[in-house]
């Protein structure tokens, strides 16, 4: 049975990223997808093609990225990509994980990076002189008030960006590609509202949704604020697609217990590899009980708000007004459907 292999290129060796199984049905003989790092192929696309044609995923792609470690000097995350970029598109790498990259402020945080995450590549770090010329500042904003540069270090006006390795620096061009480190200041606290109270002592619950940085799950957090409990955990594993917001629903599947939905950018064979506004819904007190994802919009939105309203075609369940804005247009447009059933209600264009 023959094999499809898709192949990376890096550092002059060639990687197999992962290989597809084709059935005997399927008449192939032998074909490499060669991705250079300034055109990759998208694997959804590829791997949804595939499977319209009777192909069956074998292994899942192999990558040496680190793993999301937690430095105890700051209690900041940080993990390593191992997929050359050129700095601004690593910057936008990170920014898009609710990241930065690493910014390295000091000695003790040199050596955690050097020491757990260095893999004898230069790696890029948050630091450019590309505003203003021998003036460097860090992408966060921060003082700069350390510096370690290597003995033979050279600024020059074509070289704007700091790359690292073990224990110096170095300023490479807009055009050359190195690895890169992300860098997350906290966990990523996205929304938070009220919810009815859910353990009979009179007082509402209050929830609030962020993403866990170090099981990389998006978790829901009620509390009782009356006794300062938590009477709920709610964890949504939607991979890297920071989720929106999220809304309290009425109770749909008559347990007496208000729903939790949150809202995606949601990415697979049932959506689009594009991302599709999407909202998952679970039992507010049960976090086994997902009941639902009803879909918004379509593939050409970005989702931005998400908001819950009354019932107001006469089955008891809440409505969802999702807004979203064209990827190619910028434009506006809000829809709202009902939480049970997931009918269209209505659209506004804006």
């Amino acid at each position: 049975m023959p094999y499809v292999f898709f192949i990376q290129e890096g550092a002059g060796l060639l990687r197999v990223l992962y290989a597809v199984r084709i059935p005997k049905k399927v008449k192939v003989e032998f074909y490499i997808f060669y991705m250079q790092a300034s055109s990759m192929i998208n694997k959804q696309a590829l791997t949804y093609a595939l499977y319209l044609s009777g192909a069956a995923m074998l292994t899942t792609t192999v990558k040496a990225d680190s793993n999301r470690l937690q430095w105890s000097g700051n209690k900041h995350f940080y993990q390593r990509f191992d997929q050359p970029l050129t700095w601004q598109a690593a910057k936008a790498k990170c920014e898009s994980r609710s990241a930065h990259l690493v910014t390295i402020t000091s000695d003790l945080e040199r050596d955690f990076v050097n020491n757990n995450l260095y893999r004898d590549k230069a790696f890029w770090i948050g630091g450019s002189d590309a505003a203003v010329e021998k003036r460097f500042t860090w992408v966060t904003g921060e003082k700069w008030l350390y510096q370690n540069w290597g003995a033979t270090f050279k600024n020059s006006q074509s070289a704007d960006y700091i790359w690292s390795t073990t224990y110096e620096w170095g300023v490479n061009s807009a055009g050359d590609m190195n690895v890169y480190i992300c860098e997350w200041s906290t966990h990523s606290y996205i929304d938070f509202a009220s919810v009815p109270d859910l353990n009979g002592n009179g007082v509402n619950e209050v929830a609030l949704l962020y993403v866990d940085y170090v099981t990389k799950k998006h978790v829901i957090k009620i509390r009782d604020p009356k006794t300062d409990t938590v009477i709920s955990t709610l964890t949504f594993n939607a991979g890297s697609r920071v989720p929106q917001g999220f809304v309290v629903l009425n109770d749909l599947n008559g347990n007496g217990v208000p729903e939790i939905g949150v809202l995606y950018s949601k990415i697979g064979v049932l959506y689009s590899e594009f991302g599709q506004p999407s909202v998952d819904i679970k039992d507010a007190k049960n976090n086994m009980a997902y009941l639902n994802t009803l879909r918004f919009l379509n593939p050409s939105f970005t989702p931005l708000k998400i908001t819950v309203s009354a019932d107001t075609n006469g089955n008891g369940s809440s409505e969802i007004t999702v807004l979203g804005v064209g990827k190619a247009n910028n434009m506006p447009k809000a829809e709202t459907r009902d939480s049970k059933t997931g009918a269209l209600l209505n659209d506004t264009h804006f």
